[in-house]
């Protein structure tokens, strides 16, 4: 039964999250996956929703710090990770000011 309401607990926080981040409140989004992430640091998806808070912010160098922490609490994300770190670089490449 514990379990369950655990379970619960953290999919209604990662939905309140992506429904941030879905209605564009990027900022809120952030300090509820900071409140998230403070409460369950072990738990993987507290460290996307973070992650995906800061991108969405165009913070590139905070999502990829925070990735590199879920990295630390769950090596096996590495795959994830990787991808996802390689397609912000291919945008922040992409989206960088041309020099004249």
């Amino acid at each position: 039964m514990k379990a369950n309401l655990s379970t619960f607990k953290w999919q209604s926080r990662e939905s309140e999250v992506d429904d941030l981040l879905a209605a564009g409140q990027s900022t809120s989004a952030k300090f509820a996956a900071m409140e998230w992430i403070a409460q369950q640091p072990r738990r993987p998806e507290t460290h996307w929703a973070l992650a995906k808070a800061h991108y969405q912010l165009g913070e590139l160098a905070a999502a990829k710090e925070v990735l590199r922490g879920l990295l630390q609490v769950a090596p096996d994300e590495r795959y994830r990770v990787d991808d996802w770190l390689s397609h912000v670089e291919d945008e922040f490449r992409d989206n960088r000011p041309k020099l004249a």
